[in-house]
């Protein structure tokens, strides 16, 4: 094994000494991405509002989940209000709400949250009063905002069985496709209530493309206008009958048994759902064409068109059913983005360099949550980390990307490169779960999260202003479980602080070259270190 890495590893630095570009070669592996693939899904009972620890969502099932050869990374959860339907919230469901948010965290993942009040159809009412909801709404905010950093979105429930708009049974909000101004109106002021309680991070999310034209219009959003605080750029969409007649129960106006692909809808939310999240389920078996709409050739084509990011595996099963095993890995491998490096290209320049790279998204859709993107350039002889923010966007990874960017990170030595994309979020960006991972051979580091770019540089040629500021301190090694050393160019006495990922100090240190530093009671993660008495200088390192 040993013999096998030293000899992979010695064509790797023939590969970039002579041209210094490295092709890749592209993984045929299911990926378990964040905020991509398929999702699993989960309602609460009527335990969930009397007992604490009712119901909730274990750590064990949720791994299981993620570690299945689904590889699973986003959690459907229907919360059922059916027990407030003329009282507030109490606390134990609260409460029982944070604990499912705790073991979504722990386990790595991410959560779809949908609230309603019925999940049968009949003449009992479906939701309370307009008053109650945006009531229950209110109280809700403070915990989709403490938890903003696991949940994928918010879909517009509340109204209707399955929180679905439809069956209402309501004067204040029409029923069956029957709705006046005025409901339209409440409808609205529902989405509204939820759009001001729900963190901007988060998009929200309606089951009819109706909804969001009656409400707010029909100017299609363009790459000026995503990405904002605005209704239109966060209300995106979910489909919970995809595939089931051609208008998809209500998705789409158009008649039943009329084809959509191509219609003005189809083409609006086509075009929504480049910016926003395109989620949702099947229903059974479209009966207009003798089941051909439903067939996983098409499925597949249609997710391609409307920027499917995650599907529901646990309904239909007539569909699944349906799905051929080749089809089964194209869903699995291509739902939302899925990013391949093709290659990387590094030409230096004494203290600087350029880089560019090639990269291919082969998913259904581009990333909808922002996400920086940062070159990782680690000192082979002291494994110390320096991190270089790149100028791109991932949201606009479509087809074919080229990135181009002169480095000059103002520090000497021999460098191993990595890309890195962590959760935009400080609660998660330390955790490898929610970084990104190419889909290519022999890149990913798990325990970092990051992407060996399998690419080495030498960076010299600094002044010695330079020289002393950036060489000042190194730390070793890194990654650390238990001590870390310090080593620097000087005998004086050097003061250091080290902060978590958060911006939080939690260690000051004096020292003098080559102390130890105990680190053996942090917590894992990553940490910033940065000398007291040069502020310049700053570097990064993992706890294991």
């Amino acid at each position: 094994m040993r013999k096998t890495f030293l000899f992979l590893f010695i064509i790797i630095n023939q590969v970039t000494s002579i041209g210094q570009t490295v092709n890749y070669t592209a993984s045929t592996n299911i990926i378990a991405n964040p905020e991509r693939g398929l999702q699993k899904y989960s309602i609460t009972d009527a335990n969930y509002s009397t007992t604490v620890g009712a119901n909730n969502l274990s750590v064990a099932t949720l791994n299981s989940w993620k570690n299945s050869t689904d590889k699973v990374t986003i959690v459907y959860r229907y919360f059922m209000l059916d027990a407030f339907m003329n009282s507030n919230i109490n606390s134990t469901f609260l409460n029982n709400i944070q604990t499912d948010f705790n073991n979504i965290r722990n386990a790595g993942l991410k959560v779809i949250i949908r609230f309603a009040y019925s999940n049968l159809q009949g003449i009992q009412a479906q939701q309370p009063t307009k008053a109650q909801i945006l009531t229950h709404i209110s109280q809700l905010s403070s915990l989709l905002n403490s938890n903003k950093d696991v949940i994928f979105s918010h879909q517009a429930g509340f109204i209707g069985t399955w929180g679905e708009w439809y069956y209402t049974n309501s004067t204040e909000f029409g029923t069956d496709g029957v709705i006046s101004a005025i409901q339209w109106a409440n409808r609205k002021e529902i989405v509204d209530a939820m759009l001001a309680n729900t963190p901007m991070e988060v998009p929200i999310q309606v089951r009819y493309v109706k909804i969001k034209q009656t409400m707010y219009g029909t100017t299609q959003l363009t790459q000026t206008t995503a990405y904002q605080n605005t209704p239109n750029a966060r209300i995106g969409f979910y489909n919970d009958a995809f595939l089931n007649s051609y208008g998809d129960m209500g998705t789409y106006s158009s008649n039943e048994c009329t084809n959509p692909v191509g219609t003005p809808e189809y083409n609006y939310l086509s075009n929504e759902t480049k910016y926003l999240p395109m989620t949702g389920e099947t229903n059974g078996l479209n009966t207009c064409d003798s089941g051909f709409r439903t067939t996983s050739g098409n499925a597949i084509y249609e997710m391609g068109l409307t920027n499917w990011t995650t599907l529901n595996r646990d309904y239909h099963p007539v569909f699944w059913n349906l799905v051929t095993a080749t089809h089964y890995d194209q869903i699995l491998k291509n739902l939302g983005y899925r990013f391949i490096l093709n290659s990387s290209t590094v030409t230096t320049n004494s203290a600087n360099f350029d880089l560019h790279l090639a990269i291919t998204n082969v998913g259904f859709a581009r990333p909808f949550k922002q996400r920086d993107v940062y070159l990782i350039m680690k000192n082979t002889a002291t494994n110390s980390i320096t991190t270089y923010l790149l100028n791109t966007d991932i949201r606009t990874w479509e087809d074919s990307v080229s990135i181009t960017q002169n480095i000059n990170p103002g520090i000497s030595g021999t460098f191993q490169l990595y890309l890195w994309m962590p959760d935009k979020n400080s609660l998660l960006s330390s955790n490898s779960d929610y970084s990104i991972q190419f889909a290519n051979v022999g890149t990913w580091e798990s325990i970092t999260g990051y992407n060996n770019l399998l690419q080495t540089i030498n960076l010299s040629s600094l002044g010695i202003e330079d020289f002393s500021v950036t060489n000042k301190l190194s730390i070793y090694p890194n990654p650390s479980s238990d001590f870390m050393n310090i080593r620097t160019n000087s005998y004086e006495k050097e003061e250091i602080q080290i902060y978590n990922s958060i911006g939080q100090l939690i260690k000051t240190s004096t020292f003098v070259n080559n102390d130890k530093i105990d680190v053996s009671k942090f917590i894992s993660g990553i940490y910033f270190i940065r000398s007291k008495n040069n502020p310049s200088f700053s570097c990064k390192f993992i706890k294991l």
